[in-house]
């Protein structure tokens, strides 16, 4: 792994567990002096992370995490809808028990965060699809959902119906119906993005 890389996955590990949040200034010398690396390798790293639409370059001030917007919750959940359920339907019938296991672990583990407890489920239930690009991809997206999967969940009081759709999705999986684990991940989207879409606009954060 290059140094680039190792400061990108750093970078989004952070977004995932939340310890970096919206509107947070990422500072250059910081996340070099942390990771002991020079400041190039960080600055091309914060440049892909841009590119990915997660943070944004402003002038003269520097590098700052991306502001909670309706359109960002449309856009990524367009996205993640696009995405995961053609995952999921590859994956279903090629789960391992070990797959399931990583699912059923992601949902009981009270220490991580919201969003990388998210993450680590979907993740699980998308590994049988043998496509490392698409899930690449939606680790991306994840990354970026993360604040408003804790604002849905949380802020939104979300979390029970949540978890529960999760757990179904789960059940869904083990019994290897696909039509219906499919059906069932495209409704948790749906939800999720009408929630936050409508919230967000309301609170004028277009």
């Amino acid at each position: 792994m290059s140094t680039v890389e190792v400061v990108h996955r750093h970078v989004l590990t952070a977004l995932l567990r939340g310890d970096v949040k919206p509107g947070e200034w990422l500072r250059q010398d910081d996340l070099a002096a942390e990771l002991g690396v020079s400041k190039v390798p960080v600055r091309e790293a914060l440049q892909r992370l841009a590119a990915e639409g997660l943070v944004t370059f402003e002038s003269n001030r520097g590098v700052v995490v991306r502001m909670l917007t309706a359109d960002g919750a449309e856009e990524i959940y367009a996205l993640r809808r696009a995405i995961e359920p053609v995952l999921l339907a590859r994956s279903v019938e090629r789960l391992t028990i070990v797959d399931l296991a990583e699912a059923e672990l992601a949902l009981a583990d009270t220490d991580a965060s919201v969003g990388e407890a998210n993450w680590r489920f979907h993740e699980a239930l998308y590994a049988g699809s043998g496509w490392e690009r698409g899930i690449t991809l939606v680790g991306r997206l994840h990354a970026a959902v993360a604040p408003y999967v804790e604002l849905y969940t949380t802020g939104l009081r979300a979390s029970a119906r949540s978890s529960a759709q999760h757990r179904k999705l789960l059940g869904h999986c083990r019994a290897g119906r696909t039509v219906e684990a499919v059906g069932l991940l495209e409704l948790h989207l749906a939800e999720a993005a009408a929630a936050l879409v409508a919230h967000l606009r309301t609170a004028g954060m277009d």
